[in-house]
């Protein structure tokens, strides 16, 4: 039992402490038939044991009297959960760490029903968080009920659809932190263990290149470039793409808020002369309203930085230029300052 609880204190510590907006396992998923009983899911330390290690582990002081007063209260209300986890267990290619370490907030957020701040809910969010603990692996269970899973899946089934979202409605575009996935089947709203990947940017996780939704993944932005119409290239949102055995590859386009460069052409292009010209291409950012530090281009020659007198020198027969502006550090889309115009005289 040692063994199992320090897996599960290391494994209540990857989850989030953020919360999200959408139910990670929604109260309207359909329970598997093959999921254990909730008495068998819900198997914890007992009642003589819990204080003792609620102290040894989690330095947690646990009243003999309020563990007594609320025992079977407490066992109604987590019922629901183990069953949760049961259905979770029953999803080939799902872990077992994982289905009990997505109800971790459901365990401490079903506290709420003593007035916070009180001792009833100091001394709930304690006795639940160990009983959490206690749960462990349950590794036959699981194995049985991964392999009654398998076995009610037709053969040649068509591949499942899930549905997946992150922890945060936006990201800045130089967002620099945690994130966590979220994923469920599109039928049963049961979790699922997706794996994922995002084209661009920086993903850190102990999975290397990819991450695994529910577990803290560190993610450094970065906007990608694409063509565009114009010849030129677009800066756009990374995509995140998931997959997991048996269901369609899932893509999102992570929710950054692109800026874009507010581009000031002085003097105009139909004012250019033969000869040297003196230009300005002045550009900010389109939500700081900020300077931007970009590159000016004429044609498919540099001509110097955005922000700064540039100069310009045309030919008898030569056509202005197209004049355009493109950022170094790949932020923002090109922008075309003026399009290739007239011949000089």
């Amino acid at each position: 039992m040692k063994r199992v609880l320090a897996v599960f204190l290391l494994a209540a510590t990857s989850l989030f402490g953020q919360s999200t907006k959408r139910e990670v396992f929604p109260a309207d998923y359909k329970p598997s038939p093959c999921a254990p009983d909730s008495a068998t899911m819900c198997a914890s330390f007992d009642r003589t044991r819990l204080a003792r290690y609620a102290t040894a582990f989690r330095t947690y002081d646990i009243e003999g009297e309020w563990l007594d007063a609320h025992w079977d209260e407490m066992g109604t209300v987590f019922a629901p959960l183990c069953t949760k986890m049961g259905s979770c267990y029953t999803v080939p290619g799902n872990d077992p760490i994982f289905c009990v370490d997505i109800m971790r907030d459901d365990f401490l957020n079903s506290c709420d029903r003593f007035p916070a701040g009180s001792h009833d809910f100091d001394q709930c969010k304690k006795f639940a968080m160990t009983y959490f603990l206690g749960l462990g692996l349950k590794t036959d269970t699981f194995n049985a009920a991964q392999a009654c899973g398998k076995a009610a899946q037709p053969a040649n089934a068509e591949l499942r659809t899930m549905e997946a979202w992150i922890d945060q409605e936006h990201l800045p575009v130089d967002f620099d932190g945690d994130l966590i996935v979220s994923a469920y089947d599109s039928e049963t709203h049961i979790p699922i263990r997706a794996g994922y990947t995002i084209d661009a940017g920086e993903l850190i996780s102990s999975e290397g290149p990819s991450a695994t939704g529910g577990y803290a993944a560190e993610w450094k932005s970065k906007l990608k470039r694409v063509p565009n119409a114009e010849g030129h290239r677009d800066a756009v949102p990374p995509a995140m793409t998931l997959q997991f055995p048996g269901y369609q590859p899932l893509t999102l386009t992570l929710p950054i808020a692109t800026p874009k460069m507010i581009v000031e052409l002085s003097p105009a292009a139909s004012a250019l002369k033969r000869g040297k010209n003196t230009l300005t291409v002045t550009v900010r950012d389109s939500i700081t309203g900020k300077p931007v530090e970009a590159r000016v281009m004429a044609g498919d020659r540099p001509l110097g930085p955005t922000n700064k007198p540039l100069e310009l020198e045309l030919e008898r027969g030569e056509k202005v230029p197209e004049i355009w502006v493109t950022s170094l550090y790949d932020r923002y889309s090109d922008v075309v300052a003026a399009k290739q115009g007239r011949t000089i005289k």
